[in-house]
């Protein structure tokens, strides 16, 4: 926390009235990141106007292209063991609610409207998605990965979601 205070150009213990300990300081800095990350994903759907289908796409695309970039959200979303991760109920609590709210109900609506299988249950189709997404970052951004490098992220990611929408749409 002195760290933090030095840098900040502030008291030793100022941060601690803002952050009661260590921990609600990291919180604050991950959902800081979530906060970014979903803003920066929602600025490009318009679900009321749109097939939940298309607001999947552009929500995959744009989820990994902004988490690529933001090296908080990339290490979060990539479970980047160099970098310390949420460690918090708290912290993963607020990722299942935005699940929640956001890709579990545009992917029960896409099932409703008959544009995504209805022969996977959501939790399936949910673990599918994440790895897909969080796999994506990953190999993108890790050196040391197995994947070959993309001088485009963005294509990868069209090809991906092809790949991907193509398995889960129906037959």
């Amino acid at each position: 926390m002195s760290q933090v205070a030095a840098a900040a150009g502030v008291s030793k213990g100022l941060p601690y009235v803002y952050f009661p300990s260590k921990q609600d300081l990291l919180d604050g800095v991950h959902l800081r990141a979530v906060d970014r990350w979903l803003k920066a994903t929602l600025a490009h759907l318009d679900t009321d106007h749109e097939p939940a289908i298309l607001s999947l796409k552009k929500a995959f695309k744009y989820s990994i292209l902004y988490s690529a970039h933001d090296p908080i959200c990339r290490a979060i979303m990539a479970q980047d063991s160099n970098v310390i991760l949420p460690d918090s109920e708290r912290v993963r609590a607020e990722i299942r609610r935005l699940n929640d709210e956001g890709f579990r109900r545009l992917l029960a609506e896409a099932i409703e409207e008959g544009s995504v299988r209805d022969d996977l249950d959501l939790d399936t189709l949910i673990l599918m998605w994440r790895a897909t997404h969080d796999t994506l970052i990953h190999a993108q951004n890790d050196r040391l990965s197995w994947a070959p490098k993309q001088k485009n992220l963005e294509d990868l990611v069209d090809g991906a979601i092809e790949v991907l929408f193509n398995g889960i749409t129906p037959r």
